[in-house]
């Protein structure tokens, strides 16, 4: 094998708890040459636990070693934009944590860099390459629920301000890009939502504030509909005190899916219920062994800057029908 030697910038949680598990099961495909971080402690621990790679606390001294192929960006999200940029001059190969950017307007740039830039570049939407949402989107394919027509998704969870290591970084709670939590992880569902039924056309929302410890928003009730003419549901609440779940109904004219705790169950009238359980790491290997083979391969990625922009388009059309309080329609 020839492994991509990879620059990692940010060494925070997404890098220290995300991707670094998934790249320590791939060292055949990736060696971790050297880590960034721009305050010395957090990037001399994460040199550490990487195997005493260098680190540097200027991402610009990483992206001129002509050692690294490619960078795993993992910054809080106002940065993306401009770094990617300088890792792309710089001739680098790109793996962006997802949001694509903190603003629409960053993201509409963002979107000009593939043909401006002849390297990979993708970002890391890991639902896009979770098995259980692949496995959901087979059996939608085989019609074993007919035409859908509803989805409807509850994710209730309380992050406690004390407590939650999310709630403990600086640039969430005091967050540059609309939305907070509510566009950082509901990004995540929008990629389902669109994996499984295409393209979102009209969105409604409302949303508040429950606790405002944890940034400017963190409940989130939306209301949509598809190219194909799914009504979709979607609630989003972060601030679910003394309730937790996370539950995906999928209605169709001939039965229901029920995905949950990666399981899926199929529900018809008259039959009896049936359960199938996919093994599902969250898909984060997944997401890497498309970069690397796009990278040593030239084979197209499948979370492309595209698709990350039009998630985060989903979410920012929601937070406009917040604040007009009306539906907002995409093109």
């Amino acid at each position: 094998m020839n492994p991509v030697r990879l620059g990692i910038i940010g060494c925070g949680i997404a890098a220290r708890d995300l991707h670094l598990p998934a790249l320590q099961k791939m060292t055949d495909r990736f060696q971790i040459t050297a880590v960034c971080n721009h305050t010395e402690p957090k990037a001399k621990d994460f040199a550490a636990r990487v195997g005493g790679v260098d680190y540097m606390l200027d991402y610009r001294e990483l992206l001129r070693r002509p050692d690294i192929e490619a960078v795993d960006i993992a910054l809080p999200i106002q940065f993306n934009y401009s770094v990617t940029r300088a890792a792309l001059i710089a001739g680098k190969h790109v793996f962006l944590e997802k949001p694509l950017a903190h603003s629409r307007r960053h993201a509409r740039r963002m979107l000009t860099f593939p043909v401006k830039f002849p390297r990979v570049m993708m970002v890391a939407e890991n639902f896009r390459y979770r098995p259980l949402y692949h496995r959901v989107k087979q059996l939608l394919y085989e019609g074993v629920i007919g035409q859908v027509f509803a989805a409807n998704w509850q994710l209730f969870m309380y992050v406690h301000p004390e407590t939650n290591k999310y709630a403990q970084t600086e640039w969430r709670i005091h967050h540059q890009y609309p939305g907070g939590f509510i566009t950082d992880g509901g990004v995540h569902n929008i990629a389902v939502f669109r994996l499984l039924f295409s393209e979102i056309r009209t969105v409604s929302a409302r949303a508040q504030s429950i606790n405002p410890t944890i940034g400017q928003l963190d409940t989130l009730s939306l209301q949509f509909t598809t190219e194909q003419n799914v009504i979709g549901n979607f609630q989003l609440f972060f601030s679910a005190n003394g309730h937790s779940e996370n539950r995906l109904l999928i209605i169709g004219r001939e039965g229901t899916l029920i995905i949950e705790d990666n399981q899926i169950i199929l529900k018809k009238e008259g039959h009896s219920e049936k359960t199938e359980v996919v093994e599902d790491d969250g898909g984060y290997q997944a997401e890497f062994e498309d970069f690397y083979q796009a990278v040593r391969y030239g084979k197209p990625v499948l979370s492309t800057f595209g698709e990350a922009f039009r998630d985060l388009e989903v979410i920012l059309a929601a937070l406009k029908s917040v604040t007009a309080g009306k539906t907002v329609r995409l093109v």
